[in-house]
């Protein structure tokens, strides 16, 4: 039998449970207004389906040990803007991505103003895949902030010593309308890879329409096939930071606007290895409003091998070391029919 004061013993030590239980941190319930935008950094593997069409507002970033999945067929729209919120994909170094878009259905990333067209540029950033491969520092650091994300942002890091590193796979996707100016001079590329491994997947791809360079890397080791470059503001093709894979089969075909068809840098410490750029060709272009006027542009510590399908006008900076063959092969066009600009 229990006594009343065992009853209020067993009473008062329920109370102090439940009062126990009522300070402990509840659950953060995350409240979604729109399931289909993407936001801040993400923390979870993600995968983003054809049968929606998705939004990016700012800069998002797939943070490292996440991987981003996209299924073929999707359709992924960044909100315009300027500044450094601009939107913008960043996969991080340790993270992946996976968006195997095929012939008959790409992946698009564009922006989410209707009517765009090939003389729309600059709307939203751009995508940026950064790893730990190899590049090559001014003062030997062995990492460095990409261009056009804020030092703040150290999701913005790239570069280490695995050349065999793995970022994921990108193919049949199409980048438009990007480029958007962060700060004074200061634009985000339609494709960069930031030191980005040869165990990495890159193969045909599309850039139109962008306000910076169309794809741009910096160091790394990824090997990229198929590329199609057009209407770009600076650069179609940039190479920085020691890169040493292999670009194959390139079409650019400039605007009035484009400053060089390619653009080639060494390495800015020590390292300084070759780069391959195999069958690139490019289609007649018209008078330039801006840029020096050549359509190859090598820099004094350029490194490496360049086969053309014919000849252009070739500007070489002293100390420069870049063999140019105008004997490439011309592609077979039709490899491009799935893009933007067969559309």
């Amino acid at each position: 039998m229990v006594s009343n004061s065992d009853s209020m013993k067993i009473i008062n030590l329920l109370i102090g449970i439940l009062l126990l239980g009522s300070c402990t941190k509840p659950d953060v319930i995350e409240t979604i207004t729109n399931p289909y935008e993407l936001t801040g950094k993400i923390n979870r593997d993600t995968t983003l389906t054809s049968n929606n069409i998705w939004t990016l507002n700012g800069r998002v970033s797939i943070a490292p040990g996440n991987t981003l999945t996209i299924e073929a067929g999707t359709t992924i729209k960044a909100k315009p803007g300027s500044g450094s919120n601009a939107s913008c994909l960043i996969i991080s170094k340790g993270a992946k991505i996976k968006a195997q878009g095929t012939f008959q259905h790409p992946i698009i990333f564009t922006t989410t103003e209707d009517g765009a067209n090939e003389n729309v540029r600059g709307m939203w950033g751009g995508l940026i895949i950064l790893g730990n491969a190899k590049g090559s520092f001014v003062g030997g650091v062995n990492k460095m902030q990409i261009e056009g994300i804020p030092a703040s942002d150290t999701l913005g890091l790239y570069g280490g010593n695995n050349d065999n590193d793995n970022s994921g796979i990108l193919t049949y996707v199409s980048i438009r309308h990007g480029g958007a100016n962060i700060g004074e001079g200061n634009e985000i590329n339609g494709l960069t890879l930031g030191c980005v491994g040869d165990s990495t997947v890159v193969n045909n791809i599309e850039i139109a329409c962008n306000s910076d360079d169309g794809l741009e890397l910096f160091g790394g080791s990824v090997n990229v096939d198929n590329v199609l470059l057009w209407s770009i503001s600076d650069d179609c093709l940039d190479i920085d930071q020691g890169y040493k894979g292999t670009v194959s089969n390139c079409l650019a075909i400039a605007s009035e606007v484009t400053d060089h068809l390619i653009e080639l840098d060494g390495g800015e410490g020590v390292y300084n290895p070759n780069f391959n750029i195999i069958n690139f060709n490019f289609l007649d272009t018209v008078t330039r409003s801006t840029g020096s006027g050549s359509n190859i542009h090598c820099r004094s510590q350029a490194n490496g091998f360049v086969s053309l399908n014919k000849n252009t006008t070739i500007k070489n900076e002293i100390g420069t070391n870049v063999l140019i063959d105008t004997l490439g092969i011309e592609l077979d066009y039709n490899i491009f029919n799935w893009s933007y600009y067969y559309e």
